[in-house]
């Protein structure tokens, strides 16, 4: 075992393991603290956060950040958890026939223009029924586990923000339609397959899902899985980024000599104007701080952060 420096960790997560497969992944061999930011789902890919040491402590300023997917809606069929994993029924079809029928086979038709032109009704604030197989907890209990006992319950409705989705690419043959999606924090992409082809009125699911981006990070510098490693930590490169480089999308401010004291032991500061903040002094990152421009106060403190 060795200790684990403070990074984050870009992963991209590929089909099959849960997120916290690859959070034990990356903690082998490290006798320090692992986390992540945001799951994917087992039958998702793409990129995944993975924190380590005083990095885990950023996990909410990370949870936040807008993320983007590439979405791979089958229409024509439902699933019972919206997603390839489920119960795969197609819609339209009667006589005891959906098993054998392809996706589609008697659903209404849907095209290209359709898509783009149902799309406007799922972009800005919207609301989405949080599905039973997800985490959230209701009673007590996470949701997931009573769909595992094969039990129902009704699950709450959210507004989440879609800053943008468009069509990328039409299939008309297996009726696929691919899309692109830039949504806000507790955005559920399923739910959207699932909406959209309940709008079309022809069923839909997600297909495939791929996570490519997280505010700043891209998919295209992560890591696979068997790069995980306490000497990658340490050697740093792409895909491993220092707390500071990790909170580059925050602005940062120098701190004097006194301020540094305060905030080094994560004391209210009067010197920074309005707005979020990372806090340096000293030589190092100190702190992130949010203030109404008369008062700031730490949203987390970096003792002795590398």
């Amino acid at each position: 075992m060795t200790d684990v420096p403070d990074r984050v960790v870009l992963v991209d997560k590929p089909v099959g393991p849960t997120s916290f497969a690859m959070v034990r992944a990356a903690r082998r061999g490290t006798g320090g603290r692992v986390g992540h930011a945001g799951t994917l789902d087992p039958f998702a890919t793409g990129l995944l956060l993975v924190m380590t040491g005083a990095a885990t402590r950023i996990s909410s300023l990370l949870m936040g950040l807008p993320k983007e997917y590439d979405l791979l809606v089958q229409f024509g069929a439902t699933s019972s958890t919206g997603d390839p994993t489920g119960e795969i029924t197609p819609c339209g079809l009667s006589g005891g026939l959906e098993a054998a029928a392809p996706a589609g086979a008697g659903a209404p038709p849907v095209s290209a223009q359709d898509v783009v032109n149902v799309l406007d009704r799922f972009r800005g604030l919207i609301t989405q029924r949080v599905p039973l197989t997800s985490a959230v907890k209701v009673d007590g209990e996470a949701l997931y586990k009573k769909a595992h006992r094969g039990e129902t319950a009704e699950t709450p409705e959210r507004e989440v923000m879609v800053y943008d989705l468009s069509l990328v690419e039409f299939d008309p043959e297996v009726r696929t339609a691919r899309l692109l999606a830039l949504v806000g924090s507790g955005t559920y992409a399923r739910c959207l397959a699932m909406d959209i082809g309940a709008a079309l009125g022809c069923g839909g699911y997600a297909a495939a899902l791929r996570r490519t981006r997280i505010g700043p990070f891209s998919v295209q510098e992560a890591l696979p899985p068997d790069e995980l490693s306490p000497e990658r930590y340490q050697t740093g490169g792409r895909g491993v980024l220092t707390l500071d480089e990790a909170l580059a999308f925050i602005p940062a401010r120098e701190l004097g000599e006194t301020d540094t004291r305060l905030a080094s032991n994560g004391n209210e500061l009067r010197s920074l104007p309005a707005g979020r903040f990372r806090v340096h002094g000293g030589g190092r990152l100190l702190a992130v701080y949010q203030g109404d421009g008369e008062r700031s106060r730490p949203l987390v403190v970096f003792p002795g952060a590398a």
